[in-house]
């Protein structure tokens, strides 16, 4: 989870492999409905 930022830099991935990522909005009025899934390579 990350909180009150934009963006995140995940420093250990490993840039041979394929990452899949969903991203929701978590506040006080509850979870959003998640994204598609993101494929990052």
């Amino acid at each position: 989870m990350v909180y009150n930022a934009n963006e995140y830099w995940l420093k250990t991935m490993d840039k041979e492999k394929p990452y899949y990522f969903i991203i929701e909005a978590i506040n006080e009025n509850g979870v959003s409905v998640s994204s598609p899934v993101y494929k990052a390579e």
